[in-house]
């Protein structure tokens, strides 16, 4: 029986370098993100639709905005926001097509 599982995980590894198409990795579809909202006297912003910007932004915080978008999330009680980044309003970019793999990239939020 240790022999059939060895050979069966023996097949499964020469198959998946047999067929490197079949293990990439997916590129996401929307990042999901959360902030809590606090106004400028450091209070949160419960129950409020709020307006904010957010971009994805390549190599370092300071770089190159490689995807931009809008969204009028509303906070709950705790002044919470759960949003789903890539379905928003775009502004600029395109987010299916932001290259991962080229390095560090970062979010910038601001409402």
């Amino acid at each position: 029986m240790k022999n059939l599982s060895t050979s069966f995980i023996f097949l499964l590894v020469v198959a998946g370098l047999a067929m490197p198409q079949f293990l990439n990795a997916q590129t996401p579809e929307k990042l999901s993100y959360q902030a809590v909202i606090r106004n400028s006297a450091d209070k949160l912003v419960a129950n409020q639709t709020v307006g904010m910007k957010i971009s994805i932004i390549y190599s370092t915080p300071t770089g190159t905005v490689v995807y931009a978008e809008t969204q009028t999330p509303t906070t709950n009680a705790n002044g919470l926001i759960s949003i789903a980044i890539g379905t928003g309003t775009v502004v600029y970019g395109t987010f299916s097509i932001i290259e991962w793999t080229a390095g560090p990239h970062f979010i910038k939020n601001r409402n």
